[in-house]
């Protein structure tokens, strides 16, 4: 991974822990736990641990950490072994209590480890930020107001062969590219920050219009890949018990023209809102975005990654009035926010489904 972006992740989390007071709260609910543990005729006790749970539980709702994005939460899951955040520990501390209703002094024992656990890697971070100052070591950021796409292209799928990855990355500023025109009219130069990870994870500045849309689109063919991903498995599950390929095309056909009929609804619904030029470039973009988002479709079929991030816009001054153009930045940057959360990582697996045409029609 990065070590600037490892800095960075590593602030926020360290600033997420302190600030929603995540190992005082664990504390309470260790020691109300405890207290029950110890003197189980108490109601007392029992209240407490219910509303200090209930606390808890809100934060982790609330967590900030449920926005960070899915390459961050990888990054974060690698290195912080036994310890969780944000809504999947809420779902542990509840089917730890669950689980343990009738002997709380196991569920006791369990709470303690994840609270020893959160405290040791909080101490680790704030040892290694520390490091970082020392040697001098940036933080890797966005400027405000500055959007990052993330792609992720897996080494088996390029075979580590620079010639694959560089065509790779020409499909990635086609993509773009297409997109760009579609919604200003022109393509555009990008900037890549920085590449890492086990597989080819790009990070790449884009702007707040193109990343809106990708954002939009990839949610919905996210959304709608969920739904094939089940007919793959069956396909794939029929292939392993010798059913000829003849016999499953049907399967692949169907789940084609799901995606497909997608697609082209997406295309047609992004030339409509944002396309304003000639008529004669009309279809021809909206040909090359099906192409793009086909090239897309197929990718996260093979196990490519799509995240987004974006950063916010400071706030105007006191004593100036938000202009026409700062509010329409912002609105652009919460509809990014809200697609981009719902942008996941799916484990494809398997041989793969979607054979969708990258040719002009």
């Amino acid at each position: 991974m990065n070590v600037e972006r490892l800095h960075r992740i590593l602030k926020d989390l360290d600033h997420l822990i302190k600030t929603e007071k995540i190992v005082t709260l664990l504390q309470q609910v260790r020691d109300h736990l405890q207290n029950q543990v110890s003197q189980p005729n108490q109601p007392a006790h029992q209240t407490n641990l219910v509303s200090a749970l209930n606390k808890l539980y809100e934060t982790l709702a609330n967590s900030e950490y449920n926005n960070y994005s899915p390459s961050w939460k990888e990054i974060i899951e690698e290195i912080s072994e036994n310890v969780l955040f944000g809504i999947p520990l809420k779902k542990e501390i509840k089917e730890i209590l669950s689980s343990n209703a009738i002997t709380p002094a196991k569920a006791l024992e369990d709470i303690k480890s994840i609270f020893n656990n959160l405290q040791a890697f909080q101490t680790a971070t704030k040892s290694t930020l520390t490091g970082f100052k020392t040697l001098g070591i940036e933080e890797e950021d966005l400027e405000q107001g500055e959007c990052e796409l993330g792609y992720t292209i897996p080494r088996n799928y390029v075979e580590n062969k620079l010639s694959e990855l560089k065509n790779e990355i020409g499909e990635l500023n086609f993509i773009l590219n297409n997109i760009s025109e579609a919604v200003t009219g022109e393509k555009q130069e990008y900037k890549v920050k920085t590449i890492s990870s086990s597989d080819f994870l790009l990070y790449v500045i884009i702007g707040l219009q193109v990343a809106d849309v990708l954002s939009k689109a990839t949610e919905r063919i996210l959304n709608h890949y969920k739904q094939i991903l089940e007919i793959k498995v069956l396909r794939n599950q029929l292939k392993e018990k010798g059913v000829p390929a003849s016999k499953t095309k049907s399967i692949e056909t169907h789940a084609n023209g799901m995606m497909r009929d997608e697609i082209k609804a997406i295309a047609k619904e992004v030339i409509a809102e944002h396309y304003e030029g000639e008529n004669g470039r009309k279809n021809e973009l909206e040909n090359g975005l099906i192409i793009s988002l086909n090239k897309l479709a197929n990718r996260i079929d093979k196990g490519f990654n799509v995240e987004i991030r974006v950063e916010s816009l400071p706030e105007p001054e006191e004593e100036e009035e938000s202009t026409a153009e700062y509010e329409a930045k912002s609105e652009l940057i919460n509809s990014i926010k809200e697609s981009s959360r719902k942008i996941e990582f799916i484990d494809t697996g398997g041989e793969s489904i979607l054979k969708l045409s990258e040719k002009k029609q």
